[in-house]
């Protein structure tokens, strides 16, 4: 609801949100974000008013001629309002329509993302950029993994470091089913397949099977 209060209309959707349920309060946000004008203040529809934009609607604002394409994505209706939202006041800096206000939007994006300063992680550049279980070979959803973790006293020191993709870092070493212990990079000793009470169902030095 955040991204369309404004001060004038603040009372009215505070109102309609307790008096409706959430589902359709977000229905109404849709509609709001949908038909207001730029980013100008919007009331809340009548209560039990139809959402359903005619066609007639949108074509009487010849900037919503129908694209020949679409960009569609799933997320929480907060985030939706807030992209849908950062569009309109791109369109309306530039008096220009949504389409204008996407591209002028996701430039601004680019130019910020390309003028921060870059900083290659030195353990996934060690590493190869390479989740490190060796029997993994993940090259994406990479996480900076401390061998020995920080809450036992573990160091940042590099030698403690070691590249793991999500689902090893996450699932495997914190959910116990995976186990790291030695020195970064080629000494660590890895049990896989961890199971209580018994041997891991493999046990390997670096990349090489453990002879015992």
């Amino acid at each position: 609801m955040l991204p369309i209060v404004a001060e004038p209309t603040a009372a009215a959707w505070v109102e309609r949100a307790g008096a409706v349920p959430v589902r359709r309060l977000a229905d109404e946000v849709e509609w709001a974000l949908t038909v207001r004008d730029g980013v100008a203040p919007i009331a809340p529809p009548p209560p039990g008013a139809s959402l359903t934009l005619e066609d007639r609607q949108l074509c009487t604002r010849p900037e919503w001629e129908f694209p020949d394409a679409e960009v569609t994505f799933s997320a929480p209706v907060a985030v939706v309002a807030l992209f849908r939202t950062a569009i309109l006041a791109f369109a309306a800096h530039a008096h220009g329509s949504l389409i204008e206000g996407l591209e002028s939007l996701l430039v601004h994006v680019k130019s910020e993302w390309e003028s921060q300063p870059r900083h290659r992680d030195p353990v996934f550049a060690r590493d190869r950029w390479r989740c490190a279980v060796p029997i993994c070979t993940a090259r994406r959803e990479l996480h900076d993994h401390h061998v020995v973790f920080r809450s036992r006293g573990g160091g940042n020191d590099r030698e403690n470091r070691i590249t793991l993709c999500a689902w090893h870092h996450l699932r495997g070493v914190h959910a116990g089913r995976v186990r790291a212990e030695g020195e970064a990079p080629d000494k660590i000793i890895w049990d896989v397949g961890v199971r209580p009470g018994r041997r891991a169902l493999l046990r390997l030095v670096g990349e090489r099977y453990a002879t015992s």
